[in-house]
């Protein structure tokens, strides 16, 4: 227990390390499509902020797609909480230069910034780099995650379950189990096939691309680590889906698509 108690505070000691700044800081603004936004009043409305600073450049594309994912997965789960932000690093490049780069790159789910109000220099006290990702949340405002050059899925939906209060408080252990979802595309029917050490009760929900739930499936508990699941999809239009294997301790969202 003592080992498992010093390896939490091992870890939260290195999170807080790496965030440096914990408070965010406050900004009154227009995005590049004429919306205004007050980050202090949306993150006490519940909202959790992610910012992805790009100049933008060619080294920033990879980690903010994979942020943009990221972020499209919470939408199934918490939709309309949390908000992908792409801000110019300073505040300085038209936003037709931003939003272009945003819209050739294939990112959807992004608000776009270019605003001096917003810009790079507020989060550098772990650095600067680029992309500069951050993720903002809480009545205390509070910074999440502040990493520079790269991105980390695992650390970065972690700091946005924190964000959202859904985070647990014990040191648990991250499970993720090796998870085959065939044929894709779909036609009358998908197989999900997935292994798990332990047997907690969870559940498997198929959504659709808006977010209504279309069908829940609730396996029953067993002790062999290999499960296996069929979804009939024959009654559903062409188009793309998530399905979300969910528990208590674990939560995992797969696209796929349906083709009739």
């Amino acid at each position: 227990m003592k080992n498992i108690f010093l390896s939490c505070l091992l870890i939260f000691l290195i999170k807080s390390l790496s965030i440096a700044q914990i408070t965010a800081t406050d900004y009154t603004l227009n995005d590049c499509a004429g919306n205004p936004h007050h980050l202090f009043a949306e993150l006490d409305e519940g909202k959790v902020m992610v910012i992805s600073f790009v100049m933008p450049c060619l080294s920033c594309i990879g980690p903010t797609i994979a942020s943009s994912d990221d972020v499209a997965n919470f939408e199934i789960s918490h939709p309309g909480r949390v908000i992908y932000i792409i801000s110019d690093d300073n505040g300085t490049t038209p936003c037709s230069t931003l939003s272009s780069w945003v819209s050739t790159n294939g990112i959807s789910n992004a608000i776009t910034v270019s605003n001096t109000a917003l810009n790079m220099s507020q989060y550098d006290g772990n650095g600067i780099g680029m992309p500069k990702i951050v993720v903002l949340g809480g009545a205390a405002h509070k910074v999440y995650f502040n990493e520079n050059n790269d991105q980390n899925s695992h650390q970065l939906n972690e700091a946005i379950n924190e964000a959202l209060g859904t985070a647990s408080i014990n040191c648990i252990e991250n499970i993720n189990p090796d998870i085959n979802l065939y044929p894709n595309p779909a036609s009358k029917s998908v197989t999900l096939e997935y292994n798990f050490d332990y047997t907690e009760e969870f559940s498997i929900v198929l959504y659709n691309l808006i977010g209504e739930k279309l069908i829940t499936v609730i396996p029953e508990k067993q002790f062999e680590v290999k499960y296996i699941t069929q979804i009939n999809t024959e009654m559903f239009s062409n188009g793309i889906y998530f399905i979300k294997l969910n528990s208590k301790t674990f939560s995992k969202v797969i696209q796929f698509a349906i083709s009739q």
